[in-house]
């Protein structure tokens, strides 16, 4: 390239595994055990998915929401997941935490449903205990109410994406296979 040898400049690509920066390693096997405990992980969402679809139209009846507000509370979290889920998503392919990509957000977003359920399942419960004022009640109580659901409703949609990408981040390709059957199977 610097010399005057009359040659074209000749430029040579080398691919990342050449590079001898990454060490890029095949996955190791995975047992059937250990694909079905990962498995566990959609099987606990869909039970809280149960959960929500048995009692949040109840709770909402009993906490006194105006029946012109079921739908926004409804609307708020798909709104919500397809403003950030390209965000979250994004980040998490960079994320570089000892615990890995995808473990910070699947334990943010596990918190964020457990909160959200018991936000939603206990609203009216919470406020009873804080506030005497009967119309403050019932406004903090649809409230709290609705932020229960909006948060489990978006955490349990956004955990989805992350516990898939783990899935294919940790497995060899035909451990991804039987990975996303198990999937299937317990969802």
């Amino acid at each position: 390239m610097g010399d005057d040898s009359g040659q074209a400049d000749l430029h040579i690509y080398k691919s990342l595994a050449e590079d001898g920066c990454h060490d890029f390693m095949k996955p190791p096997k995975r047992t059937t055990g250990r694909l079905v405990m990962h498995s566990m992980a959609m099987f606990g969402r869909e039970f809280c998915y149960a959960v929500e679809a048995a009692y949040v139209t109840p709770v909402l009846l009993s906490v006194g929401l105006p029946k012109s507000l079921y739908s926004m509370v409804w609307l708020l979290s798909p709104i919500l997941g397809f403003l950030l889920q390209p965000v979250v998503g994004s980040v998490s392919d960079h994320c570089q935490s000892r615990w890995g990509r995808r473990r910070p957000y699947i334990l943010t977003l596990t918190i964020l449903m457990l909160l959200g359920m018991a936000l939603y399942l206990n609203g009216d419960a919470v406020t009873s205990v804080l506030i005497a004022n009967p119309k403050q009640k019932l406004i903090w109580a649809i409230s709290i109410t609705m932020v229960g659901v909006v948060f489990f409703d978006f955490a349990a949609d956004f955990i989805d994406g992350p516990i898939k990408a783990y899935l294919f981040d940790v497995c060899s390709h035909q451990d991804k296979e039987r990975g996303l059957h198990y999937h299937a199977l317990f969802t």
